[in-house]
């Protein structure tokens, strides 16, 4: 790519995307898996279900996207976007300038695939990250509740859906790559490690990673507190069925011996 500018897009998809059986002999990179497109373009595909178009228009991303067809697992409807701006300038330092665009040395193949990944690790945060909003909206109401001295009303399924979406949550963030780690290309070029800390520094990745760690404990743990006490409360539902039915039995009992 001789481009100056260079415009980039990254799209959550779906849950994930199915990449296997889409390799090809012209792709660019296997893991993740990227290949030109017609004319001057290069799309990125993620496992975690992103997908990052390099220098293509937003008829080309659709016309991909379609093409995926079955291989994207529960799309999404409103997908995520995380937008970028490539200035290719080989004399200057790379680095973020006032406007938010990305200054770059040159368009090479690794660089752009530094880029595609801090990208889709920011949209894949921000899906996470929307879903979770709206959990800890529940929690916060069924914390209200309790600071009432009052069980929620929700029903257990309602609680145990919300268990599910956190551990749901938690394994996406299992099944990306440590948010801490380096990714792979930079084991076999060291020199870019400062290029790929400036982008991690830009859209603040193990910081957000990090912080929804956080908020799927607490959500995790407000289920699992709130399951225990409607369990007590069964458990003690439970006790005084029996004391009522050991009372009948007695009075029953009673009625034999003294009134037959």
């Amino acid at each position: 790519m001789d481009a100056k500018e260079i415009s980039v897009r990254a799209l959550q998809l779906g849950e994930r995307i199915e990449v296997k059986g889409l390799e090809r002999e012209d792709a660019v990179s296997s893991v993740p898996l990227a290949f030109r497109t017609s004319g001057d373009g290069m799309v990125v595909l993620f496992k975690s279900g992103a997908a990052v178009f390099i220098n293509m228009t937003p008829v080309e991303e659709e016309e991909l996207i379609r093409s995926l067809g079955a291989r994207i697992v529960a799309p999404i409807e409103d997908r995520e976007t995380e937008n970028a701006h490539l200035i290719v300038k080989p004399d200057e330092d790379e680095a973020v300038s006032t406007s938010r665009a990305l200054q770059i040395k040159s368009a090479d193949r690794d660089r752009l695939l530094l880029v595609a990944e801090a990208l889709a690790m920011s949209v894949a945060l921000a899906y996470d990250e929307r879903r979770i909003a709206v959990t800890f909206d529940r929690i916060d109401t069924v914390a209200r509740t309790l600071q009432e001295q009052r069980l929620p009303p929700s029903p257990r399924g309602t609680l145990l859906e919300q268990i599910g979406e956190a551990l749901t949550l938690q394994q996406r963030l299992a099944r990306r790559v440590d948010l801490d780690e380096k990714p792979d290309l930079l084991w076999d070029h060291p020199e870019l490690e400062r290029f790929w800390a400036r982008l991690v520094d830009e859209y603040d990745l193990p910081q957000r990673g990090r912080a929804i760690a956080r908020k799927l404990e607490v959500i995790r743990g407000t289920a699992d507190t709130i399951t225990d006490l409607m369990a007590t409360r069964t458990s003690h539902r439970l006790e005084w069925y029996i004391i009522v039915l050991i009372a009948i039995e007695i009075v029953l009992s009673l009625y034999d011996i003294f009134w037959k």
